[in-house]
């Protein structure tokens, strides 16, 4: 099976997608959604699943609209219809999940308990040596888990993608997403990007190529993979985009 075949196979199965869909890849997910800091981030990252749909396709019906106005009258009529083309529709997305990334975020809320201060021994009088003792980390209150809603369409490639490929199949990957609802979002989350995801599913071998930038010549071959990711990572963020990485079939 080929690589692009076996992701798809890993996200469609609800216990392989686990393989796909790790705490990591779930992060970076929720990071282009949302203003989140992934430092603040603790424990493993999970997700709800209310729907996932394999083999998404475009909408294969077409609507027009038209207007008709008599004259000396200031309102036009509106006229709309709709119908199906009866030809198959192209798959636009390999998979569109709705549901939400679970993360919880570390408080930082410990209390001061203590403040000295002693003057210094430096000859100005107003220079002071202060302490402060803060309440021991322990003592910080849990992290409470906060479900973030996601809707994302996921395109997964084989060895070698082509970017350029990539980049043309994720305006359609966005439009078969469009036919789902968009969650409405609970109190406090943070701010959210983009209500709708593209993200590309890539074979980590991807990075290898030197053609993506990055990455410093004189680094390790897998700190030079890291580095492309990263850098891959942050300008398609600005375009909603995702980048997860799943190893080759073995």
């Amino acid at each position: 099976m080929d690589v692009a075949s076996e992701t798809v196979v890993r996200l469609a199965d609800p216990v392989a997608r686990a393989a796909v869909l790790t705490a990591d890849a779930l992060l970076a997910i929720a990071v282009v959604a949302y203003e989140l800091d992934p430092a603040v981030v603790t424990e493993p990252v999970t997700a709800v699943f209310d729907r996932f749909d394999v083999a998404v396709p475009l909408d294969s019906r077409a609507t027009a609209m038209a207007q008709f106005r008599r004259t000396g009258e200031p309102v036009p009529w509106e006229v709309a219809a709709s119908w199906d083309t009866g030809g198959v529709p192209p798959v636009a997305a390999d998979a569109v999940w709705a549901g939400a990334v679970v993360v919880r975020t570390a408080v930082l809320d410990g209390t001061v308990v203590a403040v000295t201060a002693d003057q210094s021994g430096v000859d100005s009088p107003v220079a002071l040596d202060a302490t402060v003792r803060m309440s021991p980390p322990e003592a910080d209150p849990a992290p409470v888990p906060v479900p973030l809603p996601v809707l994302v369409a996921f395109l997964a490639a084989g060895e070698a993608p082509s970017p350029r490929e990539l980049l043309r199949a994720t305006t359609a990957a966005r439009l078969g997403a469009g036919r789902y609802p968009v969650a409405v979002l609970p109190a406090g989350v943070p701010v959210r990007r983009f209500e709708r995801l593209v993200c590309w599913v890539v074979p980590e071998s991807t990075f290898d190529d030197p053609g993506w930038p990055g990455a410093a010549d004189d680094t390790t071959p897998q700190q030079r993979r890291a580095d492309r990711l990263r850098a891959a990572r942050s300008w398609l963020a600005g375009q909603g985009v995702a980048v997860i990485t799943t190893t080759e079939p073995t």
